[in-house]
């Protein structure tokens, strides 16, 4: 417990911030998880190219933002864009046998 109003201030701010990047952390988790499940083929399925597409698009988008607001480091989002965007560019070339 705080020994001071100060500290009980600090508590309470601290509390809303992490609530606040908890949502934040999630939302992008999920995005990201959205894209590889697109990008991943189900068992004996081709890849449906304009729903991952429109994964990544969003995707990227929310990166952006995350990365404007100072939640996740520019360059991080960067490389995150950068390897959603080469998985699906993976999995719309056909596999060789």
């Amino acid at each position: 417990m705080p020994n001071n109003r100060n500290a009980a201030k600090a508590m309470r701010q601290s509390n809303k911030r992490r609530l606040r990047n908890r949502t934040a952390r999630t939302s992008l988790r999920t995005v990201i998880r959205k894209v590889h499940e697109a990008a991943t083929p189900a068992a004996g399925a081709a890849v449906d190219a304009a729903a991952a597409e429109a994964a990544l698009k969003t995707a990227v988008k929310k990166l952006d933002q995350a990365a404007a607001k100072k939640f996740i480091h520019k360059n991080k989002a960067a490389r995150l864009k950068s390897r959603l965007s080469a998985r699906i560019k993976k999995s719309k070339t056909p596999a060789k046998a």
